[in-house]
């Protein structure tokens, strides 16, 4: 009986892991799709998952955009022209991330800059 249990309780931990790779996962894929399509954040129309996910941190979002801003990919119109989306709202979004490989910036966790410099 404890091993059934034992089972149980791995396959539990094993579908929750799961359920939050793919939740992840989708919040990426928001965000690339609202950055393609809109050049400003629209509270009243942003999807819910993403409003969790806004960087309210200044200094980080600054530094983002100043890497951006410098970038031979960035368009007269603020696209970045590898991954086609608005980078002042790509900019502002936690899961969102440079499409450059490496990447110029990367995803946002609180406390951590986590920008290179803007070469």
């Amino acid at each position: 009986m404890a091993f059934k249990l034992f089972i149980v309780d791995w396959l539990i931990e094993v579908l929750r892991s799961i359920s939050i790779y793919f939740l992840n996962h989708k919040a990426y894929l928001e965000v690339d799709l609202y950055s393609e399509q809109n050049e400003e954040i629209d509270m009243r129309k942003i999807p819910t998952m993403m409003k969790k996910n806004i960087i309210y941190d200044k200094e980080v979002v600054q530094k983002r955009w100043d890497i951006c801003s410098s970038c031979k990919y960035l368009t007269e119109g603020n696209r970045c022209s590898v991954c086609k989306c608005y980078m002042q709202t790509k900019t502002k979004m936690a899961f969102a991330r440079c499409p450059l490989n490496p990447p110029k910036w990367n995803i946002y966790k609180p406390g951590v800059l986590n920008v290179k410099s803007a070469n």
